[in-house]
């Protein structure tokens, strides 16, 4: 396999992704297909266990708080590594690390505690529309992922008070799930809309409401730059690969000037992705984070596409997982908001200068 030679990394984070890299080999590469069918099953159970003992559950909370403490970069590692081998299981992942990243503005390691037992894992959605009022909560939140019974979700809801961050457990009184059958991609954990009416919730953060929402979008959004980068580099993984054995009108078609062309796209998109979340999780502010995820996922959409291409009518057949790759960078452009919405409101970010 060719190397990423100008992908340069401080000693730390070298370290991590190696590690994270054979965290992917060991559990997510021989039971990705496996994942990809199933839901709550022993298999996922085992690979969030070993994440578990490796860290990836409470990355981002104060080790003070019973987390590990490490900074976004070094979650954004993480995620892409894994992603290489199972976007849908490095989703499940942010998803979870993005749910408690609000618990570093309290001082609860009695939820941290609970909340982290990996089973099953916590989730957050920032999309909706979700009020409390009364202690209780009202609305609608869609696009939530690794939703299971005793799921605990984190929601930001309205209030007298502007926003605020509040916790909510799913299968509890006035909280119905509609779980999606057969979602586009990230299969690894159910994906539904949570409905509240007049749901009581877990834990409700009176204060800094504002300030975790954007901290938490800023997660979500550097968290699927990552793996969509994983994406690309497993899309140039298996088009490289596969155009070295190929032959084509005489010859193995990696030695066709197009097909170099498509591959050497890839080779920059990987570079150019992994140099933007780098900087991004350097700087505090939301707009950057938006940026590196706009970035990362275009330069995915256009990497499996390329490798598609690549494979020829092969691209499409389930058994060579180029579709896969599809439909999970097409779920790194949708979420946490549709691309064209968060478009224009980074043009608004930039005209207030936050």
């Amino acid at each position: 396999m060719i190397g990423e030679p100008w992908a340069k990394e401080s000693k730390q984070y070298a370290v991590l992704r190696s590690n994270a890299l054979n965290f992917a080999s060991a559990e997510l590469a021989p039971v990705a297909d496996d994942l990809e069918n199933t839901v709550d099953s022993p298999l996922l159970w085992k690979a969030v266990e070993r994440a578990g003992e490796m860290g990836m559950l409470a990355a981002l909370v104060p080790e003070q708080l019973g987390g590990e403490g490490v900074d976004l970069y070094s979650l954004c590692v993480a995620l892409e590594e894994s992603a290489v081998e199972c976007a849908g299981f490095a989703a499940a992942l942010l998803f979870h690390n993005a749910a408690l990243l609000s618990m570093g503005y309290v001082e609860r390691k009695d939820l941290v505690e609970e909340f982290t037992k990996g089973r099953p894992l916590c989730t957050v959605a920032t999309a909706g529309e979700v009020s409390l009022g009364e202690g209780r909560l009202q609305g609608r939140a869609p696009f939530v992922f690794n939703v299971l019974e005793g799921t605990v979700a984190l929601l930001f809801a309205s209030s007298g008070d502007g926003r605020t961050a509040a916790y909510v457990r799913t299968g509890t009184e006035g909280v119905e799930t509609h779980i999606d059958p057969y979602p586009l991609g990230w299969r690894v954990s159910n994906f539904a809309t949570l409905e509240m009416k007049g749901a009581e919730p877990v834990y409700v953060l009176d204060k800094s409401g504002k300030e975790a929402l954007e901290a938490t979008e800023r997660t979500l959004y550097l968290g699927l730059a990552a793996i969509a980068n994983g994406i690309v580099r497993k899309s140039f993984q298996k088009a490289y690969d596969y155009a070295r054995q190929r032959y084509q009108a005489g010859k193995i078609i990696i030695e066709h000037q197009a097909m170099r062309l498509m591959l050497a796209r890839m080779l920059c998109a990987m570079e150019e992705g992994r140099a933007i979340i780098r900087r991004a999780c350097g700087i505090e502010e939301l707009g950057p984070a938006v940026i590196a995820w706009r970035g990362a996922v275009a330069n995915s959409y256009g990497a499996h596409r390329d490798a598609v291409q690549i494979h020829g009518g092969y691209g499409y057949m389930r058994d060579y997982g180029m579709e896969r790759l599809m439909r999970d960078a097409k779920y790194c452009q949708m979420f946490p908001r549709p691309e064209e919405e968060q478009l224009l409101r980074l043009l608004d970010m930039a005209e207030r200068g936050a």
